[in-house]
């Protein structure tokens, strides 16, 4: 009889187990402070809140999983090197390079990561790509760290006498005082920086199409296996198709 008992109690218990064998709970989850992708926002209640374009995706594929997460805020560097230790389990928003993929895996793309040339208001450029706009001896302004996709790291090598590397802040001042004529950032974080400056009414996107390095989950090799990468794809490419992605992206992006 209690045989019996056991291998009843046994097969309820394996579905639960079965779903959870995919993701150690809580998963743990490393950011930075960038909005509006993963950052702390101000309550009514005066409390602190997690919020963000990446962590609404994450959270969504999370529950779609039955996984929980606790998110961990760091410097991104140690976000990387805690994916490679095996401290942290997933990274938000990331660029795609083989040292990443040493240790860790990707999920599918799930944000095309555009970027715009943003000029001063005042300013006018008739040029209609940035290579054009370089070769014309304008200077530019790009963020350190920050990765453009190999085209446009190729092209800011041959004009490296015109670009100069610094944060996002400095590039808000430089280009303000007339010291860089633009800079490339990110189409849904820049114009939340530049609000946070009080610099929306100077500082515009040139209507230039730039360029679009589309951006990733990061998974810890030593924590997480190719099979949980997978299930997390497949509810990544049903997400994509609802209406709930793209109330999320809507909810972040710039006014139109």
């Amino acid at each position: 009889m209690k045989l019996k008992l056991c291998c009843w109690m046994l097969c309820l218990l394996a579905p639960l187990a079965s779903a959870n064998s995919l993701c150690p709970s809580p998963l743990r989850v490393g950011f930075d402070n960038w909005p509006p992708y993963h950052y702390y926002a101000g309550t009514a209640a005066g409390q602190k809140e997690l919020r963000g374009f990446a962590v609404e995706a994450l959270t969504a594929m999370l529950k779609r999983l039955d996984c929980k997460a606790s998110y961990v805020e760091m410097p991104w560097k140690r976000v990387l090197h805690g994916l490679s230790l095996g401290s942290v389990d997933i990274a938000m928003e990331a660029y795609f390079n083989e040292d990443r993929a040493r240790y860790a895996w990707f999920s599918d793309a799930y944000n095309p990561g555009r970027s715009a040339l943003w000029i001063r208001k005042s300013s006018s450029y008739p040029e209609t790509d940035l290579a054009s706009w370089l070769a014309s001896g304008h200077t530019l302004g790009i963020t350190k760290d920050y990765y453009y996709g190999a085209e446009i790291s190729e092209l800011l090598r041959r004009y490296a006498a015109q670009v100069s590397v610094v944060n996002d802040e400095q590039n808000y001042g430089k280009l303000v005082l007339g010291r860089i004529d633009g800079f490339l950032g990110d189409v849904l974080a820049t114009p939340w920086g530049l609000k946070e400056e009080g610099l929306s009414d100077l500082i515009v996107p040139h209507t230039m199409a730039v360029y679009e390095a589309p951006t990733f989950f990061m998974f810890s090799k030593k924590r997480l296996s190719p099979e949980f990468v997978s299930a997390f794809n497949r509810e990544l490419a049903e997400f994509k198709a609802t209406n709930e992605y793209d109330i999320i992206w809507r909810r972040y992006a710039p006014a139109s």
